[in-house]
């Protein structure tokens, strides 16, 4: 009977032992199960910090782009307005001329009229030889120029 006794408890030391490993696989098979859900969960969140960031970049990119139209615009405008300022500046230095030069029209055409020739004054009738030296006299006199005073080419005046 000790034989019987000996073989009992060596197949519960045996049921034991299976029972352990039994404990032991399933414990490591859990392990396994964790680390890989684990690995799983990382990759997920890589690929999806992999996403976000992918969709950052497009958004900044997009943005860069729009800043970058919105800004050549601005420049563009502003170069219109400064081509528009220049002009008034150029306009208005153009009539600030004008002015001036018609106020000195105005200024010599009113010089003009105040040189009327005035009436010859009477001559002495006399005989002789006098208006021979007269007329020697009056060849001496520098000529006198005729357009001064007046705002025009001396080509279309008549002479008078």
């Amino acid at each position: 009977m000790a034989f019987g006794a000996a073989k009992r408890a060596h197949h519960r030391a045996q049921e034991r032992m299976r029972a352990e490993t039994a404990v032991r696989n399933q414990i490591e098979a859990a392990e396994r199960a964790r680390r890989a859900q684990e690995d799983a969960m990382r990759r997920m969140q890589e690929q999806a910090q992999q996403a976000q960031q992918l969709m950052i970049t497009q958004q900044a990119e997009a943005y860069r782009k729009q800043t970058e139209a919105t800004i050549q615009a601005a420049q563009l405008q502003i170069k219109g307005f400064e081509e528009r300022e220049e002009r008034q500046r150029q306009a208005t230095e153009l009539q600030q001329r004008l002015a001036i030069q018609a106020g000195a029209s105005q200024a010599r055409g009113g010089a003009q009229a105040s040189l009327k020739i005035a009436q010859a004054a009477p001559t002495e009738t006399t005989a002789g030889t006098q208006a021979f030296r007269r007329r020697a006299r009056v060849k001496q006199l520098p000529s006198l120029q005729t357009t001064a005073g007046i705002n025009a080419p001396a080509s279309s005046l008549l002479n008078v």
